[in-house]
C-alpha cells in the first residue's frame, strides 16, 4: 500500500498551528449529521449538491452563512421562521462548520461479529481497533487530517491503517487534496452501486469545488448549485489480476429545481502492472473507446468502467414531506450482453418529520437495490457481470476483499427499511430491517465472491442508539443475521454487537 505519509509534509505543523477552522471535509458515516443536512436542504432552509460525500465544510459553511440566526421565540405559522428542528440542526452544523480549536481526538472501538453489509453508518470494520486523529487548518489554504488506527486481527492482515488522512489546499473555489478518504456516492442510505464504505478507501488524489455556487452567467445560471469532484486513486498490490491498477473517478451533481438533485458518476480501473499505462490509454478511456471489438482492439482495451447517474427529488408532488431516489449504474462485460442491460440499481422513497413542540426529528427510508445486471430474455448471461471485469478478471472492481460498490456484491438483491430519531439532545436512535438475496446464482464455490460463496437469504435486524457525551459520543449497536445458506442447505443466527467511544479533547 501506498504510504499515505508522505502527503503529510506539513504534520508536526498541524499539532501546533493555532490557525485551526475545523478540518477541510466532512467524512461520509455519521447518520445524525446527513439528516440535519437532508432535513435543512429538503424544507428549503440551505440549497448545495449533498449526495456525493465527503463534503467540503466550506461548502457547509457557504450555505449555513446564508440563514438568519433563528428567532428565540417559537415560529408562527406563515411567518416563515424556523421551527425548532430545523433550528436544532443549524446550530449543530454551525458547530461543525466553524473556527475553533484544534480537532485532536482519540476513538475506541469494539465489535462481535462486524457488520459485513455495510450501510453509509461508519461501523467498525474489525473485533478492536484504537484511533488517534489531529485535523484543522493551517491558515487560510492548507489544512488537513492525520488519523491512524491500529487494529486486531484484521482480515487484510493490515495491523496499522491511515485510513481517514489527507492532507488538502484551497486554490480559489478549489480544493485540492491528497489522502485516503472514504467516498460514497449516491441518495442511498443502505448503499451505493458505484462507490461506498464497503471497501477500505483507495489513496487518490482528487480535485473538488470548494463552493457549491451556481454559475454567474444567466444562460448557465439555471443549473443552480453545482459541485464537480475527480480523483485519481493508487489500488493495493498483490492482487491475483494486477496489482497497483489506478481508480479514476469524476462526478458531477446539480440542482436545477428546488428539491431536484441530478448527478452524473463515472469510475474506471485501469493501468495496473504488466499494463499498458499511458495517455493513449487515458485518453482511449476517457472518451469511451473501451468497448473491445466495437470501438478498441482487445489488446488495446484500456481497463473496467461503471458509468451511471443518481436523482433525488423531494415531494415533486403535493406538500408532504417525501422524496423518491434512483441510482442507475452500467457495468462494462463481454460484448455478448446488450449494452442497455448491463445494468444496477437502487430505488428508494424516504419521508420525514418533526415535532412542532421541540427540536426532534425522524426520518422513514424504504430501499431497494440490485446488483445482478438485468433486462433480457437470455438471463443466464446476466450471472457474475457486477463488479467483474475481462480485464481484472480476479478482483475485479474490488479492493482489499471488498467491493468498491454496494456492499452485498455481485448477484445480489435487498429490501430494506429503516427508521432513524433525533431528539431535542441530539441522541440518535437507527433501526434497520433488510432482508438480502446473496450471489443468487453463484457457481459453487464462488471464490470471486466477497460475502458469500454460493446463494444465501439472509433476514437482518440492527438497533443503534448514539448518546453526546461531553468532548464526543458514545454508540452501541446489537443485531442478527438470519443466514439460509441454499448452496449447503443449512441455516444460522448469527447476533452481533459493537462499541464506539470518541473523545475530543479541550
Amino acid at each position: 500500500m501506498m504510504n499515505l505519509l508522505k502527503f503529510f509534509p506539513f504534520t508536526g505543523l498541524l499539532l501546533v498551528s493555532s490557525a485551526f477552522a475545523g478540518e477541510p471535509w466532512l467524512a461520509p458515516g455519521n447518520s445524525q449529521v446527513r439528516h440535519d443536512i437532508q432535513l435543512l436542504v429538503d424544507e428549503g432552509v440551505i440549497n448545495l449538491p449533498i449526495s456525493g460525500w465527503p463534503i467540503a465544510v466550506s461548502d457547509l459553511a457557504a450555505a449555513l452563512s446564508k440563514v438568519p440566526s433563528p428567532r428565540s421565540a417559537p415560529a408562527k405559522a406563515g411567518e416563515g421562521d424556523l421551527t425548532p428542528a430545523q433550528s436544532a440542526a443549524i446550530a449543530r452544523l454551525r458547530k461543525i462548520a466553524s473556527e475553533g480549536r484544534p480537532v485532536l481526538g482519540v476513538e475506541v472501538r469494539a465489535a462481535a461479529r462486524p457488520m459485513v453489509l455495510r450501510t453509509f453508518d461508519d461501523e467498525p470494520r474489525e473485533e478492536g481497533e484504537l484511533t488517534g486523529y489531529a485535523a484543522g487548518f493551517l491558515g487560510d489554504r492548507w489544512g488537513g487530517r492525520l488519523e491512524l488506527t491500529v487494529v486486531a486481527d484484521p482480515d487484510d492482515d493490515e495491523v496499522f491503517r491511515p485510513d481517514g488522512s489527507y492532507f488538502a489546499g484551497k486554490f480559489g473555489n478549489w480544493i485540492v487534496t491528497a489522502g485516503a478518504q472514504d467516498r460514497w456516492w449516491g441518495s442511498g442510505w443502505q448503499g451505493s452501486l458505484i462507490l461506498s464504505n464497503s471497501a477500505r478507501p483507495v489513496p487518490a488524489l482528487s480535485l473538488d469545488r470548494a463552493v457549491s455556487d451556481p454559475f454567474e452567467s444567466r444562460w448557465l445560471r439555471w443549473i443552480g448549485p453545482w459541485r464537480l469532484t475527480t480523483f485519481m486513486g493508487y489500488m493495493e498490490g498483490d492482487r491475483q489480476d494486477y496489482d497497483h491498477p489506478l481508480l479514476f473517478g469524476m462526478r458531477i451533481s446539480a440542482r436545477p429545481l428546488d428539491g431536484l438533485e441530478i448527478s452524473l458518476e463515472r469510475t474506471a480501473q485501469w493501468c495496473g502492472e504488466g499494463r499498458s499505462c499511458n495517455w493513449d490509454d487515458f485518453w482511449n478511456l476517457w472518451s469511451g473507446n473501451d468497448n473491445a471489438g466495437e470501438n478498441v482492439d482487445p489488446e488495446d482495451e484500456p481497463g473496467n468502467q461503471l458509468a451511471g447517474w443518481d436523482i433525488r427529488w423531494a415531494s415533486p408532488i403535493g406538500d408532504w414531506n417525501y422524496a423518491i431516489y434512483n441510482q442507475h449504474t452500467g457495468e462494462t462485460i463481454d460484448n455478448q450482453i446488450p449494452r442497455p442491460y448491463r445494468s444496477l440499481d437502487i430505488a428508494g422513497i424516504e419521508t420525514w418529520g418533526s415535532n412542532p413542540y421541540n427540536s426532534s426529528s425522524w426520518r422513514v427510508v424504504l430501499e431497494w437495490a440490485n446488483t445482478r445486471c438485468g433486462g433480457t430474455e437470455n438471463e443466464q448471461k446476466l450471472w457474475d457481470c457486477a463488479y467483474n471485469n475481462g480485464i481484472f478478471n480476479v478482483e475485479g472492481y474490488r479492493s482489499k476483499g471488498r467491493p468498491l460498490g454496494h456492499s452485498m456484491d455481485g448477484d445480489g438483491e435487498t429490501l430494506g427499511l429503516r427508521y432513524m430519531r433525533v431528539n431535542a439532545a441530539a441522541e440518535t436512535f437507527t433501526g434497520l430491517l433488510r432482508y438480502t438475496k446473496v450471489n443468487e446464482n453463484g457457481a459453487v464455490p464462488d471464490t470471486r465472491h466477497t460475502v458469500a460463496p454460493g446463494a444465501e437469504d439472509w433476514w437482518s435486524l440492527d438497533l443503534t442508539y448514539r448518546r453526546p457525551m461531553p468532548g464526543g459520543w458514545l454508540e452501541a449497536s446489537v443485531g442478527a443475521d438470519y443466514q439460509d445458506r441454499l448452496w449447503n442447505d443449512t441455516t444460522a443466527v448469527l447476533p452481533r454487537a459493537s462499541i464506539s467511544w470518541r473523545h475530543e479533547f479541550q
